[in-house]
């Protein structure tokens, strides 16, 4: 059973755009379904399940309106402690692995404190969930990524830890092929716009499910949600635009590389050709293989005139 064989337009939000995002999981009603989320991240990561946490400062990186990032800064309440920042990013960036870094550090050094502090900070988890690949050849899913010693290999410390999701490389296309329950949420991430139930039993999809049904938002939440929506689609749209411009353009260039490329080798084939064969020969082939005249005289050294000759011109 495929994810287009539930379609139904409009049963279900798009999750991946900003406000489908921000409605499953920034939210302290549904708090409940991020913990869920996170637990199938970091599932058999040897961390204590998630039981609570407390949303800090939404939003904080988002510095203009058309960035188009879901940002939460969460405290997450284990029996050992950890921190969360959760991301959802559907525009490509230069330094997007360095931002990355440099939020994981603000996450650390805001834990400081004055006086004696031992610097005995929770441990920053980075979660980001990315419509790009980190690098064009990248074929994984996920990216997991830990401060390491160079020599040994092994972990160096925990305090950092960086997880990326490239959704372009999810592959599976039927319910029937997630195997647990990380690739089951990645497939609702992706999917659910397009379903008209929820293919998944369990008690947390199924408060998905009740979350993300368009009918149950609140009219001010529908308004958010349809607005944010055709700009999501827009962008979306000119993206798969540009990509097709982008081939198209590349399909013309490598096609005018090619025909020069096989131009020059035409000509110096012909040059060296004619060092064996008679000139006749040579300005007879050029010609069948598009050279002008003025081409042909200059390559051959003869006059114009003494080409049309040869050509019969």
């Amino acid at each position: 059973m495929s994810a287009r064989q539930h379609r139904s337009e409009g049963v279900f939000m798009d999750l991946l755009c900003d406000t489908g995002f921000k409605i499953l999981f920034g939210r302290e009603s549904s708090m409940d379904i991020l913990i869920g989320f996170l637990n199938a991240v970091l599932d058999g990561e040897g961390l204590d399940p998630i039981v609570e946490l407390t949303y800090l400062d939404k939003e904080k990186c988002k510095e203009s309106p058309d960035e188009r990032t879901i940002f939460y800064d969460i405290h997450c309440k284990t029996k050992s402690g950890h921190r969360f920042i959760v991301e959802m990013q559907n525009k490509p960036q230069s330094f997007f692995r360095e931002r990355s870094i440099f939020y994981v550090a603000r996450a650390i050094t805001e834990q400081g404190e004055p006086g004696d502090w031992e610097y005995d900070f929770m441990p920053v988890y980075s979660i980001a969930l990315t419509q790009f690949r980190l690098h064009p050849d990248e074929k994984r899913l996920r990216v997991d990524v830990m401060l390491k010693d160079m020599e040994t290999n092994e972990t160096f410390s925990k305090s950092i830890r960086l997880i990326y999701i490239q959704l372009p490389n999810f592959n599976i296309t039927t319910p029937e092929e997630c195997r647990n329950d990380f690739e089951k949420w990645i497939f609702i991430l992706k999917n659910l716009r397009d379903m008209e139930t929820m293919p998944f039993v369990q008690d947390i999809f199924r408060r998905v499910e009740n979350v993300a049904r368009v009918e149950n938002l609140s009219p001010e939440d529908r308004r958010s949600y349809e607005r944010d929506l055709k700009f999501y689609r827009d962008y979306r749209n000119t993206l798969k635009f540009a990509e097709k411009e982008g081939l198209a353009q590349g399909m013309a260039q490598g096609m005018a590389q090619g025909m020069a490329q096989g131009m020059a080798q035409g000509m110096a084939q012909g040059v060296a050709k004619g060092k064996t064969e008679s000139l006749r020969e040579m300005v007879h082939s050029m010609s069948e293989n598009g050279l002008d005249i003025d081409m042909i005289a200059r390559i051959a050294k003869i006059g114009v005139s003494r080409v049309k000759e040869i050509l019969g011109l």
